[in-house]
């Protein structure tokens, strides 16, 4: 066992340890190097001998490569991985003198004459320091191969120009001939592209004896999709040279092995003859993305990682990763979303990996105590997996030739389910593993986490990330060719077509997860009704369906034989409690939500749960609610820690969009039962107002639109309705934006509160999303919403207030993002026109419409005073009003009364005229002679503010060479004549 995979500090650190302490190789090649690699700073005969003597240190050092070779046999795992990186950076500076002994130099160096102050002075560092930074030379999985070769090549360019520069600064240099130096000079330069292509040679060699090295440089050919990861076990036994493990290790081993053979999800319920395939047969690598990740990388953000390639070779990556240097340093993250195959790759590495060279150990991080550190966190998952207590340190020891390979599957668990900080959770494991190494106990450490919360912990130096990316249409077309072949006999048997290709990538966002894939084909294996609902299927019938059938299923296995009218209201109310589950999410702004918060919102709600296995049996405590409703549906991701004496819990839905449907049908089916109760009441002899608290209560903490999937799935909902139920709904919601700010809130419903905010912002909330729904039904006009004299703008406008005041910015720009509004009149009368999807350019500004005036010339606005605007701004401490007053400052002190004229055209202010002619390249003609007009038709100007407006327009006008001379001479004569008759 070597001590600990210590970093390799310099060429001659990686020729001892690759040839031995005692080794006569050794010797010959510090004899060569030494005088030069040794000494702080070498004299300059011996980097000239060192320069000469080329030839025999190439010899020497293709002489330490075989003795590598030699002596495989006897290596354990890390201990060949460490001397293959020394033989890299052997073979690295191989390959620069092999080039520079081929290169055609017009001299030796040696027989170079050095003066008698040269041969005691000190020569420049440079060129031994390139030399040994040749162990730091080392490919990568993460760095394609060109991106390598171009680096070497940048290294290899900087050795040869610092040879080239201490050759040039000897005094024999200058009594060299031109010819002999252009030689020397031509000679040197093609030194590094040579040196690079006598390293591919000698790369490719050492690859061809350890094929593990093709894989740090990511030079393997990488084996068809549906191979799975058994290539990589079987790259992996083929380069093996450990021993059988021991007992302890053997019965890990077993446990592992044991996962091939059972169902690749976990949990989960599939019809009766169906089979889901098996890990050791279903699994699929997806594609990735892997960089090294540096300080404020943004890991948790999409668009981050969208800079990054995709690469579709992971079996050779991990390959490469596990056999490098890199993997005992510090830990690799792998992200992904939920349900893209995090935990079953772990699950797959930990059944695949040689016993003989790795002793993988599988902690699932939401079964053991989460306070605990790693070391404690390890020891517990072995007892999991073997029943036995072993401790860790003993287990290392004993490993013999194995490398520990430690997979910490769902970090994201830890940190959605205790509520607690695990910021320096990865740092911790970094930790152990260099004391690990310090001990001569090397490990290589895997962590699994959902993409979206990986920024809540640092990531200590040296981490590698790398992303799962959705499944491209090969993999899902080599998934699919696996479930119907594990399936063929029972489809044949119940006269059933296999699932084609084409109907599952019709449902592209479902069909990139793995287990969402999954889930599409167990709900088509129910007589095809995936096939059978054609390619126009819309996205809300298909959630409908696939939520009602794996329902309809659960609710069957626990209570059979229920009458259809039972089963169906048995079916709608688990439907209705998983809606509750989304809004819990929902109206919190998150993407999952605790155990905890969730029986309190089913509690606030008042919902009953189903009778079904979760009564109490016997000494067995009753499930909780949440757990009760939760946890038979497997599209549903449960995430769990352990705490000292509790369980934490959270849920989330494996794709958001569940969330997102659920949410628009429990609020589309609570409007409609509003409209059934209040049409009822509104028959009897005592009507009043429409009893609106459930849906009060729901849409009064988040506006719908800040997902927009939401109103996506409202808008076919509506769309689906008839005509007089469309019209009966818009009435009632007309009605009840009418009246928001005169009702109290909703008293029946008070424990429901998944946030804390202000009364008005629950007011301001539920008027929003009112509106929303309105406008799923079709365009509303304000005077419907606002029908009191003499219009409805001002209203409006202080409702819009209110929301600008009361919602986060988000929230409040999802609003504005979603609404759109067109300013019309109808007759005399200003009016609104508002609709779903807003334009993402507001239209030009009608001031005529703003001030609700139809000019008939130029005028100025007597009750519009700039000073009080600023005063008003300055007082609301506005960001966006403090950034346009800002910008308009010089002009509102030099010219305020051009803020506050209009043109005729009622469109264009005197200010607004000016400041586009001023910065427009080649303002129009139109333009000048509007701002024209306003000199000729106002009146109320002093002179100044008339004479410095004239003054910057005749200025503009003499600089402009875009508007024709004529037109030209025509603005200038009508400006000058206005100031003549002043």
């Amino acid at each position: 066992m070597m001590d600990g995979m210590a970093r390799l500090l310099g060429y001659l650190d990686a020729v001892r340890l690759l040839g031995g302490q005692d080794s006569k190789l050794v010797s010959a090649v510090e004899k060569i190097v030494g005088g030069a690699l040794l000494v702080a700073t070498p004299a300059a005969p011996v980097l000239l001998g060192l320069f000469d003597a080329k030839g025999e240190l190439v010899r020497l050092s293709h002489e330490l490569v075989r003795t590598l070779s030699e002596r495989r046999s006897g290596l354990s795992r890390a201990s060949r991985t460490e001397r293959l990186e020394a033989a890299h950076a052997v073979l690295v500076v191989t390959a620069f003198f092999e080039a520079m002994e081929q290169a055609r130099l017009p001299f030796r160096f040696g027989d170079l004459e050095l003066t008698k102050t040269e041969q005691s002075s000190l020569a420049d560092r440079a060129i031994p320091a390139t030399v040994d930074q040749a162990p730091m030379m080392l490919p990568s999985p993460l760095i394609a191969p060109e991106t390598y070769l171009l680096s070497l090549t940048a290294y290899y360019g900087s050795l040869a120009g610092s040879i080239t520069t201490f050759t040039a600064g000897l005094a024999v240099w200058e009594r060299l001939t031109v010819g002999r130096r252009k030689t020397f000079y031509d000679a040197m330069s093609a030194v590094p592209a040579r040196a690079v292509l006598r390293y591919e040679e000698l790369f490719r060699q050492l690859a061809g004896e350890f094929p593990e090295v093709a894989c740090w440089a990511s030079q393997r050919e990488h084996r068809a999709t549906r191979t799975a990861l058994a290539g990589l076990e079987e790259t992996l036994t083929a380069i093996s040279t450990g021993r059988a493990p021991d007992q302890r290790r053997a019965s890990l081993a077993l446990a592992y092995r044991a996962e091939l053979g059972r169902r690749i999800v976990e949990s989960g319920d599939v019809p009766d003859g169906i089979r889901v395939p098996e890990l050791g047969e279903g699994y699929v690598p997806p594609r990735f993305r892997a960089v090294a990740v540096r300080a404020n990388d943004q890991v948790s953000e999409e668009s981050w990682w969208d800079a990054r390639p995709v690469r579709d070779d992971l079996p050779e990556f991990l390959l490469g990763h596990l056999t490098s240097p890199q993997a005992v340093r510090a830990p690799l993250l792998v992200l992904g979303q939920p349900g893209s195959g995090k935990s079953v790759l772990t699950r797959v590495l930990a059944a695949r990996l040689p016993a003989a060279d790795f002793l993988p150990i599988r902690v699932i991080l939401r079964d053991v105590p989460t306070l605990d550190d790693v070391q404690d966190q390890i020891e517990h998952a072995i007892r999991e997996a073997t029943g036995e207590r072993v401790e860790w340190p003993a287990l290392a020891r004993s490993a013999g030739d194995a490398m520990p390979v430690v997979l910490l599957d769902g970090f994201d668990e830890l940190l959605q389910a205790v509520g607690v900080s695990h910021t320096d959770y990865l740092t911790r494991v970094a930790r152990f593993q260099r004391r690990e190494a310090d001990q001569g106990r090397p490990v290589a450490v895997i962590v699994t986490s959902r993409t979206a919360v990986a920024d809540r912990a640092r990531t200590p130096e040296e981490t590698v990330a790398l992303r799962l990316e959705p499944f491209d249409d090969e993999r899902v077309i080599a998934w699919l060719d696996i479930w119907n072949r594990v399936n063929a006999a029972n489809f044949a048997a119940r006269h059933l077509k296999p699932l084609a290709a084409e109907t599952v990538l019709a449902h592209r966002d479902l069909a990139g997860q793995p287990l969402l894939l999954l889930m599409l084909a167990l709900y088509d294996a129910d007589g095809n009704v995936l096939q059978r609902s054609g390619p126009h299927l819309r996205a809300d019938e298909l959630y409908e369906q696939l939520l009602r059938s794996f329902a309809l299923r659960e609710i069957t296995k626990h209570r059979e034989g229920l009458p259809d009218r039972e089963l169906a209201a048995a079916v709608e109310n688990e439907l209705r409690r998983l809606s509750v589950v989304a809004f819990a999410m929902f109206n919190r702004a998150a993407q999952w939500v605790t155990e905890s918060d969730l029986e309190r919102d089913i509690a606030a709600l008042q919902i009953t749960g189903p009778v079904g296995p979760g009564a109490a049996s016997g000494l067995r405590a009753p499930l909780p609610e949440a757990e009760l409703t939760l946890g038979r549906f497997f599209f549903i991701h449960r995430a769990r820690s352990a705490g000292d004496e509790t369980r934490f819990q959270t849920y989330e839905f494996l794709h958001a969009t569940f969330g997102e449907y659920l949410v628009a049908r429990l609020s589309w089916q609570v409007l409609q039962d509003l409209a059934v109760r209040d049409a009822a009441a509104s028959a009897s002899f005592h009507p009043g107002p429409a009893e609106d608290e459930l849906l009060r209560a729901l849409l009064s903490f988040q506006p719908l639109s800040v997902r927009a999937p939401v109103i996506d799935f409202l808008a076919h909902l509506a769309a689906a309705t008839d005509d007089r139920e469309r019209e009966r709904l818009r009435a009632l919601l007309v009605r009840l934006f009418r009246a928001i700010n005169h009702a109290p809130p909703a008293a029946r419903y008070p424990a429901y509160q998944p946030q804390s905010p202000s009364v008005p912002a629950r007011y301001a909330t539920y008027a929003a999303n009112l509106l929303l729904l309105m406008l799923c039904l079709g365009d509303v006009r304000g005077s419907e919403l606002y029908p009191e004299p003499p219009d409805p703008v001002d209203a409006w406008h202080a409702q819009a207030l209110l929301w600008r005041s009361q919602l986060s910015t988000d929230a409040w720009t999802s609003v504005v993002e979603m609404v759109s509004l067109e300013r019309t009149w109808e007759g005399d009368r200003r009016d609104l026109r508002l609709s779903l999807y807003s334009a993402s350019v507001a239209p030009a500004l009608d001031l005529g419409w703003t001030f609700d005036v139809r000019p008939a010339g130029a005028f100025t606005l007597p009750d519009l005073h700039p000073e009080q605007l600023r005063l008003k701004s300055y007082f609301q401490c506005s960001v966006l009003d403090d950034m346009v007053h800002h910008a308009l400052e010089p002009l509102v002190t030099h010219l305020p009364l051009t803020v506050s004229t209009v043109a005729g055209d009622g469109a264009h202010s005197a200010a607004h005229l000016l400041l586009r002619i001023l910065a427009d390249s080649a303002p129009s003609a139109d333009d000048f002679r509007r701002a024209s007009e306003i000199l000729d038709e106002v009146r109320s100007w002093d002179d100044t503010t008339r004479s410095n407006y004239t003054r910057l327009l005749l200025d503009r006008l003499r600089r402009d060479d875009a508007t024709p001379q004529a037109t030209a001479i025509e603005i200038r004569d009508l400006v000058e004549r206005l100031l003549r008759r002043e």
